[in-house]
């Protein structure tokens, strides 16, 4: 097949277009390289640096006429959703909203959107499956929603196969460490410096954490079976950010120091989600359990230096 991967220069698309390429597929990366890198593209993939939220995107796709699109293009950065709603937005829905309609009018076969836990606001059912209510409390996870929403009209309206993955927190070789996202990588990358990182609260906040091969497993699945609609990609557990830092330290041999913050504002308690429909329907299970994942994504961190 012939298959975009927008964002496919960053952390998780990078990933993904490798994998489609290990099957055998035509990959096409577009990256506007605000976040992601050229060292990350995969070498067989061809590599093209556009914006999603231009014209030029918009006619690129319907020149192009791709068999599959796979979107990771996004802004993700919570914090700054919350002070800059208007720039989320403009990539997020607007952007993510161009795409579906030059898929839909270049009869793309199968689109598949990378949405978040975070569209659930605050998790009141652990683990959350897809009938969670859905309460996002930032603007990040409002914006992700609209993207939802809008796949399910051009869904049920227009008969476009899509299907959304709602990832909980992704981690591995690639994250970018200077974001404000992906606490592995970021302490992994202040440990190896001799810097002393932040715990934002006492540290027993829960997270539910997926190594990112298991992401890129779980595109794959939802590619071959064309799954249609929302589902949860996740681990179904949960370490605290207390506990990720006592493996960090084991998997780097150090009694690294860290400090405690403020809690960051919009942050749940706990996040855990259950992969149970999604697992039903493609027989994808994750499975790198996270003292392993940190173990292999230290050693990624530690040969990059």
């Amino acid at each position: 097949m012939k298959i975009l991967v927008t964002g496919g220069a960053g952390f998780i698309g990078s990933h993904i277009a490798e994998t489609y390429l290990e099957d055998g597929h035509e990959v096409t990366i577009v990256d506007d390289l605000s976040m992601g890198s050229k060292d990350n593209v995969p070498a067989g993939a061809r590599f093209v640096e556009l914006d999603i939220t231009t014209d030029s995107f918009s006619r690129f796709v319907m020149d192009e006429r791709f068999d599959a699109i796979n979107h990771h293009a996004a802004h993700m950065e919570l914090r700054v959703s919350v002070d800059k709603p208007v720039h989320d937005a403009t990539i997020n829905i607007l952007g993510s909203l161009r795409l579906l309609e030059a898929a839909r009018k270049s009869d793309v076969q199968h689109v598949i959107l990378a949405s978040t836990a975070a569209v659930l606001g605050e998790f009141t059912e652990l683990p959350a499956t897809e009938s969670h209510p859905v309460r996002p409390i930032a603007p990040y996870g409002v914006s992700k929603r609209a993207m939802e929403l809008y796949a399910d009209y051009e869904r049920i309206v227009h008969g476009m196969s899509i299907s959304v993955l709602r990832y909980t927190n992704v981690y591995g070789p690639r994250q970018n460490p200077n974001g404000e996202s992906g606490v592995i990588a970021i302490f992994l990358e202040k440990f190896l410096k001799g810097a002393v990182p932040t715990i934002h609260g006492d540290g027993s906040q829960e997270r539910d954490y997926l190594h990112v091969h298991d992401v890129a497993c779980a595109n794959r699945a939802a590619l071959i079976t064309r799954a249609q609609g929302i589902y949860h990609v996740c681990s179904d557990s949960a370490a605290s950010v207390n506990d990720v830092v006592s493996m960090l330290r084991s998997a780097l041999g150090t009694d690294a120091e860290v400090v405690h913050g403020p809690a960051k504002a919009g942050d749940p308690a706990k996040t855990r989600g259950s992969h149970a429909a999604f697992s039903a329907l493609t027989g994808w299970r994750p499975s790198t359990p996270l003292e392993e994942g940190i173990r292999a994504t230290a050693e990624w961190f530690r040969q990059r230096k």
